[in-house]
């Protein structure tokens, strides 16, 4: 209900307990969503002749990315972009991030964000659809499991209520090591030995955000989650285009 546009069963009722606690399976929710976006692109390499069709599958596959999220962590990215760009001072950046409104920096950090994805998909997308299909079901578990560890390492930022705010505290030490052990196990299992440039990139790049938003603002806020989810997702596939393209990936089953 949180972090997707999914439906959900009308006897589930929402519950500020129920949702701290439901930070465990941000991870798993990142490999459904993995999942269900390799389907999309599936279907679409069976629809359009490859491989003049494959940048519509990819293009595809991230729109579906962006209609089961609600765009959810791209809004965050485009409001940290805006505040951490156009603020100085941590009071200012926290206002202009509250600002609904895009500004320039958040314009500009959804359109190379975005861009970035299509053409890290599309490379990695010519190496066989097995292959992206981990990759993408990988990096959307990695993604979500940023949260777990900024959240159970930095404090929550605003005073007042905001979205996010019932999970300052929410990530206990068995959550954040049950939610680090599934991503793990997800990665090993759908990439072999290919996890370790994983798992360089994941650490190279929360451990970024950490420190950037602890200078920056103190702490985290539910746009700094966003932001570093999407900042990990690329970096994951940024890690994985290079491994793949210096030929060290394990045989992979070919495109159908």
């Amino acid at each position: 209900m949180f972090l997707t546009r999914l439906p959900v069963a009308r006897f589930v009722r929402y519950d500020a307990d129920y949702l701290s606690r439901s930070t465990v399976y941000f991870p798993l929710v990142g490999m459904i969503v993995g999942g269900l976006c390799s389907a999309v692109l599936w279907l679409l390499m069976q629809i359009f002749p490859l491989p003049r069709g494959l940048p519509l599958a990819v293009l595809c596959s991230m729109l579906a990315s962006v209609l089961i999220t609600g765009a959810f962590h791209e809004d965050g990215l485009a409001d940290a972009a805006d505040g951490f760009g156009g603020g100085m001072a941590p009071e200012r950046v926290l206002e202009i991030m509250r600002d609904s409104r895009i500004g320039t920096y958040g314009a500009v950090a959804l359109w190379f964000g975005l861009t970035l994805k299509f053409f890290l998909l599309t490379e990695i997308s010519s190496f066989g659809f097995f292959y992206v299909a981990g990759v993408l079901m990988v990096a959307h578990t990695a993604a979500r499991a940023s949260s777990l560890w900024l959240i159970f390492r930095c404090r929550y930022v605003r005073s007042e209520s905001a979205t996010s705010k019932p999970f300052a505290g929410g990530v206990t030490m068995p959550r954040l090591l049950t939610g680090f052990a599934f991503a793990l196990l997800v990665s090993i299992g759908l990439l072999q030995w290919q996890s370790v440039p994983v798992l360089i990139a994941f650490f190279i790049a929360v451990f970024g955000c950490e420190r950037y938003f602890k200078s920056r603002i103190g702490g985290i806020t539910g746009d700094a989650l966003g932001a570093a989810n999407q900042i990990v997702e690329l970096s994951v596939y940024l890690a994985l285009a290079a491994a793949s393209n210096l030929a060290i990936q394990l045989p992979l089953p070919p495109l159908p």
